[in-house]
């Protein structure tokens, strides 16, 4: 496949860097022999004589500083990486290390969470694998290395408000080396909270809800959160790690990577269906892309956003299978939950709150 990612076109008659990407072969210009130089000593993990997939041309505009060119650089191969294999794996955004038994733990974040920080304190003494981006195959949760330069945060502020990044070689931080295959073993969702709580259990519904925005492309996937359940309940759940420095967890996070953690029972899956049209007085769920139940909770995917519900919620979801007035679902409520003295309002209050973000139509609406 030969994807053209074109910014501002330049020839500067030297040779390309070309690198592995997720197992993407990516040809980046140089602009000059010095560029030249510092791209393959910041790639030098990934570094390819294999025939390219995808021709990145970066924008010189804005990019006079070598830090910043080298940074849109890193950012850009990632991105074409991703494009290709948009709805073919599952894309985290997450750093990556790996034991020597090929077993790989994913730490999730949002941009500014510690992602590098985490993974190069780990990667010390487990192999690096990515700072920022694990991709793996859905059959057997195969990582795709991304040994990309570190992306490290600096004090000096750009125009946009943002801190300047510098590329550093995985090398010239001592990282310990990338392995050539490696499958997801473990997932932790970084919390930089400065607590010392550590390591606490998610359910998967839980981790699901906080894992979906840090993914690429997963409404590309069919069935995508029975997808996502299927890789956290293999990975024996997923944890969450509280904590203010990182390296007081390296040995905990090690070791959680070399325990034996049953995988967890699978869910229920409620895949998008047709449902009869709202009638008068009837509340209707809204098209949703996927959804999954594990016993009260339930996690729907409306576009790309992904809701939990508990409870009342849950119940008034699973009964809007067809449109329902509202004397029906009280009725349904009752029957699950007990009879009570204000059952209408408290149903009535729960639809509501569907409603309003976004899971349910209101009769009329």
């Amino acid at each position: 496949m030969d994807l053209e990612m074109t910014f501002d076109e330049f020839d500067s008659g030297l040779p390309p860097v070309v690198v592995r990407a997720m197992g993407v072969v990516v040809s980046i210009p140089v602009v000059d022999e010095d560029a030249g130089a510092r791209l393959r000593h910041q790639w030098s993990r990934a570094l390819t004589d294999d025939p390219v997939e995808t021709r990145l041309v970066v924008a010189l505009d804005g990019l006079e500083d070598p830090r910043d060119h080298d940074y849109a650089v890193t950012t850009r191969v990632t991105l074409a990486a991703l494009e290709v294999t948009a709805g073919q794996r599952m894309s985290l955004h997450a750093g990556a290390v790996a034991n020597e038994a090929g077993q790989a733990l994913a730490l999730v974040c949002a941009s500014g969470g510690g992602k590098t920080t985490a993974t190069t304190a780990l990667a010390e003494k487990l192999g690096y694998l990515s700072d920022e981006t694990v991709s793996m195959e859905l059959d057997d949760l195969t990582i795709h290395p991304h040994p990309k330069p570190l992306s490290v945060c600096t004090d000096e502020k750009l125009p946009t408000g943002r801190s300047r990044k510098l590329s550093i070689s995985p090398d010239d931080a001592n990282l310990a080396p990338t392995p050539e295959s490696a499958r997801l073993g473990r997932i932790v969702l970084l919390r930089r909270d400065g607590s010392d709580v550590g390591l606490v259990p998610l359910t998967t519904a839980e981790a699901i809800v906080e894992i979906v925005p840090q993914t690429s492309s997963l409404v590309l996937l069919d069935s995508p959160l029975l997808t996502l359940a299927r890789i956290i309940d293999t990975c024996g759940g997923a944890f969450a790690l509280h904590y203010g420095e990182i390296r007081e967890h390296v040995d905990t996070l090690t070791d959680l990577l070399a325990s034996d953690l049953p995988a967890s029972p699978a869910p229920v899956h409620h895949p998008p269906a047709e449902t009869r049209s709202p009638v008068g007085a009837e509340w209707s769920r809204v098209a949703w892309a996927d959804a999954v139940q594990y016993d009260d909770q339930l996690v729907v995917l409306i576009g790309d956003n992904a809701h939990l519900l508990t409870g009342l919620g849950t119940t008034l979801w699973l009964a809007l299978a067809q449109s329902e007035t509202l004397d029906n679902l009280v009725a349904v409520a009752v029957e699950a939950h007990g009879p009570h003295p204000e059952a209408e309002a408290l149903v009535t209050t729960a639809l509501d709150e569907l409603a309003d973000n976004g899971l349910v139509v209101r009769p009329g609406g």
